[in-house]
C-alpha cells in the first residue's frame, strides 16, 4: 500500500506540473510532502481514530528503512543514467572550471553558514556545523530538471556535475575535522581511500569495463547485458561509499565508463523504464517526506525558529548562486552560463543531513540547538529541492 499510494500521487502530481509547465520532479516531491503529512497526522492520532482504520493506516510510515533503500536506489538510477548521457570528453573539458565551481560552492556557504550561527547566538563549533550543513550541493533535482529540459549534454551541465562530485569530496574532508574526530592523518587516510577510488574504479575501469560488457553480450539468457550493468552500479556505489563519498558518485562513475563504450545504447532505454518507472519517483516522495522526519504535531517548533531558518534557507540559495557563479565566471564562463551553473549547484540533500545528524549525534550539538539545527536542515533540504527547479527552468528558457 505505502509504494502504490507514493506512485500514484507521484505520477498525478508530476503530471499537474507538467500540465502547468513546471518540472514534474517539484510534483513528486509534493506528493511526499502530501503523504508525509496525511501519514503525520494518522500517527498522532488526529485523523481516523474514530473510525478503526488502523490496520489499513498503521502501515503508513514513510519513514521505514525500507522506503527509504527504494528511494535511495532510485537516487543511484539517476545518477547512473546522468552517466550514461554525459559525455566524458565534456567533462574533461569542463574540468578547470567545475574546480573552481566546487571552491567557490564550499567557501561562500561555509562563510555564510558561520557568520549566521554567530548572528543567532550559536557557539563557535556549532557555528561550524551550521556553515558545513550549506555545503555540499545534492544534483539528484538538478539532473532530473536538466534531463526534463534536454539540456543535460551542455558546458553548463558538465560543469555542474564535475563540481558536485568536487565539493562533495571536499565536504567529506571537513566533515572529519568537524564532528571532532578529525586530524590530519584522519583527513590524509580519507584522501587515499578516495584517490584508491577514482585510480581503481575510474582509471583502470576505462581499460577494463569494455571487456567484463563483452560478457554480458555472450551470455545468451534474456537482459542478460542489463544484469551486467545493473551489478557494475552496484558495486561502484557500494565502493564508493566505501572509499567514503557518496555512492550516487560512484553511480555517476558507472554510468560514464558504460556510456562510453558502443553497447551502451542497448541498455539506456531498459534503465530509463526501470529507473523512472518505479524507484526515481519514489525518491522524491521520500525527500518529500523527510519534511516530516520525527512526525512533527504542531507548528510551533517551526515558528519558534522560524527567521533563523529563513535566514539560513535564503543564505542556502544565495551563497550557491553567489559562490558558484562568481567561480564559473572565472573559470571562463559567460554571465548567463555562470548564473546557470550558481542556480543548478543550490540543491541540499545527503551530506547536509549527514553533517547535521552526526554532530548531534556525537553530542557536539545538544539541547535546544540540536532540535533547531536538525529541524532547520531538514527544511533548508525541502526548500532548496523545490527552489532549485523553478530557478533552473528560468535560466535556462531560451537557452541557445
Amino acid at each position: 500500500m505505502l509504494i502504490a499510494l507514493a506512485l500514484i500521487f507521484a505520477r498525478v502530481l508530476g503530471y499537474l506540473f507538467h500540465r502547468l509547465k513546471q518540472p514534474a520532479v517539484i510534483g513528486e516531491i509534493t506528493a511526499g510532502i502530501i503523504l508525509g503529512g496525511i501519514a503525520c497526522l494518522i500517527f498522532s492520532g488526529k485523523v481516523f481514530s474514530i473510525f478503526n482504520y488502523d490496520i489499513v493506516f498503521s502501515q503508513i510510515n514513510y519513514s521505514t528503512d525500507e522506503f527509504r533503500l527504494i528511494g535511495e536506489i532510485g537516487i543511484l538510477f539517476l545518477l547512473f543514467i546522468s552517466g550514461l548521457e554525459m559525455r566524458s570528453s565534456k567533462l574533461k573539458k569542463m574540468e578547470k572550471v567545475s574546480t573552481f565551481v566546487a571552491l567557490g560552492g564550499v567557501i561562500v556557504p561555509l562563510l555564510l553558514g558561520f557568520l549566521s550561527g554567530i548572528l543567532f547566538d550559536f557557539s563557535i563549533h556549532e557555528s561550524i556545523i551550521i556553515g558545513l550543513i550549506l555545503t555540499a550541493t545534492s544534483v539528484g533535482v538538478t539532473v532530473r530538471t536538466l534531463m526534463d529540459l534536454n539540456v543535460l549534454d551542455t558546458d553548463v551541465s558538465a560543469t555542474i556535475l564535475g563540481g558536485a562530485v568536487i565539493d562533495d569530496v571536499l565536504g567529506i574532508i571537513l566533515l572529519t575535522f568537524a564532528i571532532g574526530i578529525g586530524s590530519l592523518s584522519d583527513a590524509l587516510w580519507i584522501g587515499i581511500r578516495i584517490a584508491l577510488f577514482f585510480f581503481i574504479f575510474l582509471y583502470l575501469g576505462l581499460k577494463v569495463i569494455d571487456r567484463i560488457l563483452k560478457l554480458g553480450m555472450k551470455i545468451h539468457l534474456p537482459k542478460a547485458f542489463l544484469s551486467i550493468s545493473l551489478s557494475i552500479l552496484l558495486l561502484y556505489s557500494f565502493f564508493a561509499d566505501k572509499a567514503g563519498i557518496a555512492g550516487i558518485i560512484g553511480a555517476f562513475v558507472a554510468g560514464i565508463l558504460i556510456g562510453k563504450t558502443v553497447e551502451s545504447r542497448k541498455i539506456e532505454e531498459d534503465f530509463k523504464t526501470i529507473g523512472y518507472g518505479f524507484f526515481i519517483p519514489i525518491f522524491f516522495v521520500w525527500v518529500g517526506a523527510l519534511l516530516w522526519e520525527g512526525r512533527i504535531e504542531s507548528i510551533s517548533s517551526i515558528t519558534e525558529i522560524g527567521l533563523f531558518t529563513i535566514v539560513i534557507i535564503l543564505f542556502s540559495v544565495i551563497g550557491k548562486i553567489a559562490g558558484c557563479g562568481i567561480a564559473a565566471k572565472l573559470g571562463g564562463l559567460n554571465n548567463k552560463e555562470s548564473l546557470q551553473v550558481g542556480v543548478g549547484m543550490i540543491p541540499r540533500m545527503e551530506l547536509a543531513l549527514i553533517i547535521a545528524t552526526a554532530a548531534v549525534s556525537r553530542g557536539l550539538i545538544t539541547g535546544l540547538h540540536a532540535h533547531q539545527i536538525l529541524l532547520t536542515t531538514v527544511l533548508m533540504t525541502i526548500a532548496t529541492t523545490l527552489i532549485a527547479p523553478l530557478l533552473i527552468k528560468i535560466t535556462f528558457k531560451n537557452n541557445d
